[in-house]
C-alpha cells in the first residue's frame, strides 16, 4: 500500500464525514486519474483505520438502496494524519506521488515541515541528476540512451526549478487583504 493512499483518505475525512464513493470521487477530483483510489484500496484501508480507532463508521440507512457507510475521522486519526503527511523519508521522497500528495496538503503543514519536504525532494532529484550525468559521461556512443537520459535530465531539472520556486513561495509572508 502507498502512504499517500491512505493520507488521500484521511485528509478527505479532515474536511468532514464521507461516504466511500464520496472520497474516491473527491480525490480524483482534485489529483486526477494518476491518484485513482479504487474500491480494493479503499475499502481494507478504510477497515484498517476503522480496527486503529482512526475513523468511525455510521451506517444511514436509504430508501430503496443499500445502506450508505458514512466515516468520520476521530482525534486519533487526525494524529495519525499529522504523522503520516510529515514522516517523509528518503525513500518515500523518491515517490513522485507520495511527494505531490504532500505538496497538495501544504496548506496543512507548518512551513518548516513544507521547507523539510521540499528539500528532501531535492536531495533524492540531485542525486538522480548526478547519475544521468554519469550515464551520458559513460555512454556517449549510445545515441538514443542519450535521448532518454537527457529527457529525464530535463524532467529532473523542470522539477528542481518547480521546487525552488515553492520553497521562495513558503518564505515570503502572505500579503494581507
Amino acid at each position: 500500500m502507498t502512504v499517500y493512499a491512505e493520507i488521500l483518505i484521511l485528509g478527505q475525512l479532515l474536511t468532514g464525514p464521507k461516504h466511500g464513493y464520496e472520497i474516491k470521487k473527491n480525490i480524483q477530483e482534485a489529483l486526477g486519474e494518476e491518484f485513482e483510489i479504487n474500491n480494493n484500496l479503499l475499502y481494507p484501508t478504510l477497515r484498517r483505520f476503522l480496527e486503529m480507532g482512526a475513523i468511525s463508521k455510521e451506517v444511514v440507512k436509504v430508501e430503496g438502496k443499500p445502506n450508505r457507510h458514512v466515516y468520520f475521522l476521530t482525534d486519533v486519526g487526525e494524529e495519525i494524519f499529522n504523522e503520516m503527511i510529515r514522516d517523509f523519508p528518503s525513500k518515500l521522497a523518491a515517490s513522485q506521488s507520495e511527494f505531490l500528495v504532500r505538496v497538495a496538503l501544504f496548506d496543512r503543514l507548518e512551513q518548516d515541515v513544507q521547507q523539510e519536504i521540499l528539500m528532501r525532494r531535492q536531495e533524492v532529484l540531485q542525486k538522480k541528476l548526478n547519475f544521468y550525468h554519469h550515464i551520458e559521461a559513460i555512454h556517449p556512443k549510445k545515441p538514443f540512451v542519450i535521448e532518454v537520459v537527457r529527457f529525464q535530465k530535463s524532467q529532473v531539472e523542470q522539477e528542481l526549478a518547480w521546487i525552488e520556486a515553492l520553497s521562495q513561495k513558503g518564505e515570503t509572508p502572505e500579503m494581507e487583504g
